[in-house]
C-alpha cells in the first residue's frame, strides 16, 4: 500500500507550506530519511525526508503551491504500483479554511465520497451556506463540506466561489500566495506577465499603492489585516498588513487563550549553586567534545526529572475524550528567529537522559533552527515546553501554553538579590521561574508540586548528575 507524503509542521506557527524543490521525480527511486523536497518557510528553506523507501509514485502539488499542513502532497510505493486515485492535494478532515483550488478540482472533490454529500442522495448544507450560495451564484450541488459528517457550511461556499474567481486570473504561485496574505483578490491586480499574468510585482505594486479594495469579510475572519470603514491614518502614522507568520500566531496565541484554562504559579528559585555547577562542568563538557553547556539544556533536564515524578503535567487534553498520560518527558525548547517567528526543537526523554547529551543536542538543535535546518522530527512530539526570557533582562512573565500541552515553563532573568538566609543577608543569584498551566488537566496543589520538585532540583543541581 502506497505511503502518503504530507506538508510537514515545521513550527508552532506554521499553517500552511509551499515546496520549495521537489528533488525526486516520478518514478525515482527513493530511501527513507533521504531528503525528498523542501518547504520554504519565512526563515528559510527546509529540507525534508522521505517517510519510506520505495519509487516517488505521484506528485500532487508543484513547486511553488500553497497547502495546508498535513495535506497530501505525494505518494511513494513499490516498483509496479498505481498511485491511488485519491485527489490531488487533498487536505486534512476538518481543515478551516481549505486552499484555493480551481473550478475544476473543487467540481471533481465535489463528487467524491464524503458522507453527508450530494453523492450520497442527500445534501446537507447549513442555512447560511445556502443562502451565500444563492448570494452569489453558487451551484451549492459542486461544494464539498468540511463540517461534521460532510455538511457543507458558510466556509466552504464562499472558499469555493473564491476558488472559482481566482482560478480565472491567470497568476504566478508565489502571487496568489502573496495576495491571498495581504487579503488582495487578484481579479482586482491589473497583470503585467505574458498574457496578463499576475506576477509578484504586480502584488507588491497593488500593496504599495493602496489598493482600495479591502480583504474580503471572510478574510477578515481568518485574520488578515482590515482597516475600519472610513477610517483615515493620521500624520506620521502607517497602514502595514499582516504577515502570513505574525497573523498565524496572532490566531493560535488567541486559540490557546480561548480554550485553556490557563493558570499561572510564580516561584523564585535560587541559582547560586546552579551557576557553580555550571561553571565546574562547562570545563570537563568541553574536554570531551560538547563545547556548552546552556542554561536550557540544565533546566530541562530538571523538568524531565521533576515530569516523570509529576506525571499529570505532562498529560495532555484530548478534546471530547478525555487526558492523555505519556510515558515520557519530551522537553521542548523555544528559539526565536529575528525578526519575527519561533521554532521549538525537542528533546526527548529528558528526563533520562545524561545531562552531556541533553546539552550537545540541544546546541545542534538551536544552531540548525536558526539556520532553518529543522526536520519535522525534531519539533514534533513534546510534552511540555521551556521558554527563556532571561537574557532580556525580564524577570517573571506569563507564558502561554501550547496546545495540546499542559503546562509551559517561563524562565526569567538569573541575577544577584539580598537573600535572609540563617537569620543573615546574603547575596544570592535568583531566577523567577513561571509556570502556566492547564487547570482542566492538572489543579492547583499538583502543579504548585512540581513547580516546587523543579525548583529544588536546580538549587540541589547535583542530582541532574547520573547516580
Amino acid at each position: 500500500m502506497a505511503t502518503a507524503v504530507t506538508m510537514p509542521m515545521l513550527g508552532l506557527t506554521m499553517e500552511e507550506g509551499a515546496v520549495a524543490e521537489w528533488l525526486k521525480h516520478e518514478g525515482e527511486e527513493v530511501r527513507k530519511d533521504e531528503p525528498l523536497f523542501t518547504v520554504e518557510m519565512d526563515k528559510g528553506i527546509v529540507e525534508v525526508p522521505s517517510p519510506a523507501s520505495g519509487v516517488l509514485l505521484r506528485v500532487s502539488v508543484p513547486v511553488g503551491q500553497v497547502v495546508p499542513v498535513k495535506t497530501v502532497i505525494a505518494e511513494i510505493g513499490v516498483p509496479g504500483e498505481e498511485p491511488t486515485q485519491a485527489p490531488l492535494a487533498t487536505a486534512p478532515a476538518g481543515l478551516a479554511h481549505p486552499p484555493a483550488r480551481s473550478p475544476d478540482s473543487v467540481r471533481h472533490l465535489a463528487g467524491s465520497a464524503v458522507p453527508g454529500a450530494a453523492s450520497a442522495g442527500r445534501l446537507f448544507a447549513s442555512p447560511r451556506a445556502r443562502m451565500r450560495a444563492r448570494e452569489r451564484g453558487v451551484a451549492i450541488a459542486e461544494v464539498t463540506g468540511t463540517g461534521p459528517n460532510g455538511r457543507i457550511v458558510e466556509e466552504d461556499v464562499l472558499a469555493f466561489d473564491g476558488a472559482v474567481s481566482s482560478a480565472r486570473v491567470a497568476a504566478t504561485p508565489i502571487a496568489r500566495r502573496m495576495a491571498a496574505e495581504h487579503g488582495l483578490r487578484l481579479e482586482d491586480i491589473a497583470g503585467s506577465g505574458p498574457g496578463g499574468r499576475v506576477t509578484q510585482e504586480d502584488v507588491l505594486a497593488a500593496v504599495a499603492s493602496g489598493s482600495p479594495h479591502l480583504p474580503s469579510s471572510d478574510a477578515t475572519r481568518r485574520g488578515r489585516f482590515a482597516p475600519a470603514v472610513g477610517e483615515e491614518l493620521a500624520v506620521g502614522e502607517e497602514l502595514q498588513p499582516l504577515s502570513r507568520i505574525r497573523r498565524i500566531t496572532a490566531e493560535r496565541m488567541a486559540a490557546s487563550a480561548r480554550s485553556v484554562a490557563r493558570v499561572t504559579l510564580q516561584l523564585e528559585a535560587d541559582f547560586t549553586e546552579a551557576a557553580r555547577f555550571r561553571a565546574q562542568l562547562a570545563p570537563e563538557f568541553e574536554r570531551l567534545g560538547t563545547p556548552r553547556l546552556p542554561w536550557d539544556a540544565i533546566i530541562a533536564k530538571a523538568a524531565g526529572l521533576a515530569l516523570l515524578e509529576h506525571p499529570v503535567v505532562n498529560a495532555q487534553w484530548v478534546e471530547g475524550q478525555g487526558i492523555r498520560r505519556q510515558a515520557a518527558a519530551h522537553v521542548g525548547v523555544a528559539v526565536a528567529l529575528e525578526p519575527e517567528g519561533l521554532l521549538v526543537p525537542v528533546l526527548r526523554d529528558a528526563g533520562t537522559r545524561s545531562l552531556r547529551q541533553l546539552a550537545s543536542e540541544l546546541s545542534i538543535l538551536v544552531d540548525k533552527a536558526r539556520a532553518g535546518r529543522l526536520t519535522p522530527d525534531e519539533m514534533q512530539d513534546g510534552t511540555f515546553t521551556i521558554t527563556n526570557l532571561g537574557a532580556y533582562r525580564i524577570d517573571g512573565f506569563t507564558p502561554i501554553v501550547n496546545p495540546p500541552e499542559t503546562a509551559i515553563l517561563g524562565v526569567g532573568r538569573i541575577a544577584e538579590k539580598p537573600v535572609v538566609l540563617d537569620h543573615r543577608v546574603e547575596v544570592r543569584q535568583m531566577c523567577t521561574l513561571s509556570l502556566s498551566f492547564d487547570h482542566r488537566v492538572v489543579d492547583g496543589v499538583p502543579a504548585a508540586a512540581f513547580l516546587r520538585r523543579l525548583a529544588e532540583l536546580l538549587e540541589r543541581p547535583y542530582a541532574l548528575l547520573e547516580i
